[in-house]
């Protein structure tokens, strides 16, 4: 473990108490879309919301048997392969599928329960892409209401963790003192720092070249804070990201801290290099995992990705 640094401690204490208000502009359906989805009887004017990544395959789970030969997709060009069991179907999405595209998928049941029929409306989402959704028909489980009582207080911790983050901005200095303050710090533990600039993987498609890229961990909170230089035309802002282990696991951040838009290089310049720090909560065990970073525009149409993204032990 590296000792805490005046720049880890610097980044942390401003991530924790500067919300950049230009990256909420839009609404993102994706933000609050679940992966567990309730059917009633009566039809409904609006689908059920299922957000798709591009070459993330994605399985629907059922508690009813499904309709041999049901399975139907508004777009089969968005998908490499798709295959439909007794209750569950799994759709295999192309790798250049374009965010904030939508598309229908419908499909029946075997048995004459309300609704014979449901239809799903999926939409492309450069990172928070779901790889399981859960679709219920029938009587609850009593394990099915523990994992709602679970979902829901991890929800709640988030949102107090935010609403913390919130109060701090107003009344917690900046610096060292803001990092005592907020408790990140103590006289028995302070921030650990790794360097990961050499270690991360990036895809060939990123909108921004990385150059440097830094690993933090505090109590109960993990960083990333990379620095980039724009090769496009078009200036760059971070709108959203998200971190997602091997297994699928997501870790959403606390709201992004960006020191200020990337900007394009000048004809015949190097350009100038601009920062995103990445914020999260993260238990023990959470922390000690290898997780891909995905960082996207307002738009959902220019991404980064980093993968091999780790954090101090």
């Amino acid at each position: 473990m590296l000792p805490a640094s005046p720049t880890g401690l610097l980044a942390l204490a401003l991530a924790s108490s500067t919300v950049d208000a230009s990256a909420a502009t839009t609404v993102d359906e994706c933000e609050a879309a679940s992966p567990r989805i309730e059917l009633s009887a009566s039809p409904s004017t609006k689908p059920p919301v299922v957000c798709i990544g591009p070459g993330l395959p994605i399985t629907f789970r059922f508690d009813s048997p499904l309709q041999q030969q049901s399975l139907k997709i508004g777009d089969q060009g968005w998908f490499e392969d798709w295959s439909a069991g007794r209750q569950t179907f799994t759709l295999v999405p192309r790798d250049n599928l374009v965010a904030g595209k939508r598309a229908d998928v419908e499909v029946c049941f075997a048995d004459e329960t309300a609704p014979a029929c449901t239809t799903f409306e999926l939409i492309v989402h450069p990172g928070l892409g779901m790889q399981e959704v859960k679709v219920l028909r029938q009587g609850r489980s009593v394990a099915y209401f523990q994992q709602v009582a679970k979902d829901a207080e991890s929800d709640a911790r988030q949102c107090r963790a935010e609403v913390q983050q919130l109060r701090a901005g107003r009344a917690v200095p900046d610096g060292l003192r803001g990092a005592i303050a907020s408790g990140l710090v103590d006289r028995f533990r302070g921030v650990a720092v790794k360097e990961l600039t050499w270690d991360v993987t990036a895809k060939e498609s990123n909108s921004l070249s990385y150059h440097t890229v830094t690993g933090y961990r505090a109590k109960d909170r993990v960083a990333v804070e990379v620095s980039f230089t724009n090769p496009g035309p078009v200036p760059w802002t971070a709108a959203g990201a998200v971190l997602r282990s091997p297994k699928g696991e997501v870790l959403k951040p606390l709201p992004l801290w960006l020191s200020e838009t990337i900007l394009p290089a000048a004809p015949g310049e190097p350009g100038e290099q601009g920062r995103v720090v990445v914020e999260l909560l993260a238990t023990e065990k959470e922390a000690r995992g290898s997780y891909i970073l995905t960082l996207w525009d307002a738009e959902r149409q220019r991404t980064v990705t980093l993968g091999n993204v780790t954090f101090p032990p």
